[in-house]
Parts: C-alpha cells; sequence; structure tokens
C-alpha cells in the first residue's frame, strides 16, 4: 500500500522482496482439483496447506533461514517468501478496529491508548475498502463501525446452512451478520471511483481505472489459498503493486533479503543492505526515506541486526 500511495504521488520507490516474483494470475490453479494432485491435494512438508495452496516459497520451515526457540517453548514461525508476503495468505476478513480498540486503557484501565481515534482514521478505512474492495452489510454494532454510505459491495446471498444458523441464533438473541470480506461480489466502478480515491490526480486515476477494469468478481470457484487468476480477491501483488508499476516510478528486486538499515552520522537512515540471493552478493540501495515493512517479526531482526556505533543493541533499540 505505501509503495502504491508513493508512486502515484510521483515519489521514486525501490521495493525489495526476499522471495521470488509471484503472478497469481499466471500461477493459479483455479480449477485444478484434487483428486489430480499428488496425495489427492493432502498438505506435506512442503506445502502444509495443500498441494495447490498459494505457498509458492516459504513456510513454517525456510532453507537456508533457521531460528531458533526459547527453551520450553514450541514457537512456530510462518515466513511467506514470495511477492506480497502475507496478503497472499489470509482469509480476506476485513474488519474495521472499533473506538473502544483505540483508547483501551480509557476504557478499562489496560493496555494503551492510540494517539489517534476512530473517527480519525474512518475516512481512510472508507478509501481502503473501496480501492481493495471490501463486500460487508452495516449493522449498526457497538464496537464493529459501518462503513459510509455506498462503500461496501453487497455480500453474497447466504447458504442454506448460513439461514439455518441465523434464524436459531436470532432465537437466542446473538446476531449472526455477514462478515467484511475483501472479495469483489461485483465489478468496481472504475470510471467512478479513481477520481474519488485521488482527486486531482491524472496519472494515479489512470492507473488505477486500469487495474480496476482488469478485475473480475467472484465466482466462487476455489479457495483464496490458492491465489485468485481473475483478481477477485484482494492480494498486493494484483491489486496494488500493477498499477503502482505502471506509473513508471517503482522499481522492484525479488530475492533481495534485507540484512540492515544503513545510517549516517546523524542516526538518520541512509538505505539497506541486502543479500542478493541468486548471486549471493551484497548490495546497498541509498535512499532518503527508508520503509521497514518486512512483517513485525522480520521487521524487528532488521532493526536488531542494525547495529551500529551510535545504535550498539540494534536501530532504535535503547
Amino acid at each position: 500500500m505505501c509503495a502504491y500511495l508513493l508512486a502515484v504521488a510521483g515519489v521514486k520507490v525501490l521495493m525489495l522482496e526476499a522471495g521470488r516474483n509471484y503472478d497469481p494470475v499466471a500461477e493459479t490453479p483455479m480449477f485444478n482439483l484434487p483428486k489430480d494432485a499428488p496425495l489427492r491435494g493432502a498438505g506435506t512438508p512442503e506445502k502444509p496447506f495443500g498441494f495447490y495452496d498459494a505457498t509458492v516459497d516459504g513456510g513454517w520451515q525456510v532453507p537456508g533461514e533457521p531460528y531458533t526457540s526459547a527453551e520450553g517453548t514450541n514457537f512456530r514461525w510462518w515466513r511467506a517468501r514470495m511477492l506480497g508476503g502475507r496478503t497472499n495468505h489470509w482469509g480476506r476478513i476485513s474488519l474495521r478496529m472499533g473506538p473502544y480498540d483505540y483508547k483501551p486503557r480509557s476504557r478499562d484501565g489496560l493496555g494503551f491508548d492510540w494517539p489517534m481515534t476512530y473517527e480519525d482514521m474512518a475516512p481512510y478505512y472508507d478509501k481502503t475498502e473501496q480501492l481493495i474492495g471490501v463486500y460487508g452489510s452495516n449493522e449498526g454494532l457497538e464496537n464493529t463501525p459501518d462503513s459510509s454510505p455506498g462503500v461496501l459491495q453487497p455480500p453474497p446471498a447466504p447458504r442454506a446452512p448460513e439461514l439455518f444458523m441465523k434464524r436459531t441464533c436470532a432465537e437466542l438473541g446473538i446476531p449472526v451478520i455477514p462478515s467484511h470480506i475483501a472479495i469483489l461480489s461485483e465489478t468496481q466502478d472504475h470510471e467512478t471511483l479513481p477520481g474519488l480515491l485521488h482527486p486531482n490526480n491524472p496519472l494515479a486515476q489512470r492507473v488505477l481505472s486500469e487495474s480496476m477494469r482488469s478485475r473480475a468478481a467472484c465466482f466462487w470457484s476455489t479457495p483464496c489459498g490458492r491465489g485468485c487468476s481473475i483478481k477477485a480477491n484482494f492480494q498486493s501483488p494484483t491489486v496494488l503493486i500493477p498499477p503502482a508499476l505502471a506509473t513508471g516510478n517503482v522499481d522492484l528486486i525479488t530475492d533481495a533479503m534485507v540484512r540492515e538499515v544503513t545510517v549516517d552520522a546523524q542516526g538518520k537512515a541512509t538505505g539497506v543492505h541486502y543479500i542478493d540471493k541468486r548471486t549471493r552478493t551484497d548490495e546497498h540501495a541509498s535512499a532518503r526515506v527508508v520503509v521497514l515493512a518486512a512483517s513485525a517479526l522480520s521487521s524487528a531482526r532488521i532493526l536488531l541486526n542494525s547495529k551500529s556505533s551510535l545504535f550498539p543493541d540494534g536501530l532504535a533499540n535503547g
């Protein structure tokens, strides 16, 4: 998302991906049946979620990237090593954080209050839902905020088991509602939405319109975990990266394993060192601004590895 927004704003971006390139349009086995796969599609150590799962690289264990766990613990670390990372591996459930989530300490004395409120963030939730495409319904629940009118796409009609569940739960006073899911239930309005999302930005409107036009509505043919060759679900290799690249402002380098952030004499970031996994060479990329978005644990790992005279225990660590 960051690379997309910077690129359409005219900023030059270098994106480094630790894994290989991945194109769901070309690589997704949309119509392959389990019976046609080895072991009838059952999971294996290399493909724990089934033969047709979109994990083309990465997993619980990554060759050449061992890690240790504290004694007496059984921590398992899932790592995505493919363009798009974890946006390829989720159920597309797209709920908003509610007012209580932003101010937990003020409400119950636990945790920490965020420096912003839900009301501050609500317009950005609207924009994100319109950009990526989210279906659902507004139900007026206390801490599950509604989207603005016209933002959500309509949810699919409930199936028979869901109707039975809704009827039974109604007798118990339990609401059963459609979840907010980042899947297109209908095609996006590629003529109107780009102008709403990017007013006075012809470049952004052009690349986003082309991207939205290329996406089709879901017809429920296969699990999202396989990827989506028609771009109906949200994963960044089909929804955000193509329009970002289309601006001409993004350079993408895959198989680039960042090992540390470099800093100047004032402690300001100047770039990153990364390993080119294909040539095994150590490269340096210079930048005015470094955006570290390697997931929670990998981002922390990179910061801890970024040691210097100013930061002997790792960048921003003490």
